[in-house]
């Protein structure tokens, strides 16, 4: 299979994309207030959302050190996670019609405080930012059950970039 196949497919495949339009500031620490980039399955969906890719453009350098992490709210019971600021999603093979059953924000509140499942990276503090870009190519290793979600955060500082997300929809695994 080629990489286009991989990601774009014949247009069969439900794979879709959402990113923030300009620079926004992640959250810092595991709170329920999140600002970034979170990708949520709504309870009763029916589908799995199987993360492809995390991706970033750091456009300005954090006041220090900050780690980024993906944060993951694994509660399929909880309450619904509200979309403050919700984002456009597209289908990635562009130019086709429809929208899937996963929602993406800038920002949201969550049930509950989410907890890290994956490192990503650390830019550094400075008058330079250093890397400058984020690419995490997941390729399924994270999926999102109906009713949980998946949060870009920072650790410790807010890190401020063009965040994006790709990922694809199946019938429900579970």
């Amino acid at each position: 299979m080629s990489q286009y196949e991989t990601y774009v497919g014949n247009g069969a495949r439900e794979i879709y994309v959402a990113s923030t339009q300009a620079g926004q500031a992640t959250s810092t620490g595991l709170s329920t207030t999140q600002t970034g980039i979170t990708l949520t399955n709504p309870a009763g969906s029916g589908k799995t959302l199987v993360v492809l890719t995390v991706a970033g453009a750091v456009s300005a350098a954090p006041a220090g050190a900050s780690a980024l992490v993906l944060a993951a709210n694994v509660n399929p019971v909880a309450a619904a996670v509200t979309q403050t600021t919700p984002l456009t999603v597209r289908r990635a093979n562009l130019g086709l019609a429809g929208t899937g059953a996963g929602l993406a924000a800038s920002a949201v509140t969550l049930p509950a405080a989410p907890v890290v499942v994956r490192a990503l990276q650390s830019p550094v503090a400075a008058s330079s930012i250093t890397p400058a870009q984020v690419l995490d190519n997941i390729n399924g290793e994270l999926c999102i059950a109906p009713g949980c979600a998946l949060s870009l955060s920072s650790i410790t500082t807010a890190v401020t970039g063009v965040w994006s997300i790709t990922w694809e929809e199946v019938n429900e695994i579970g």
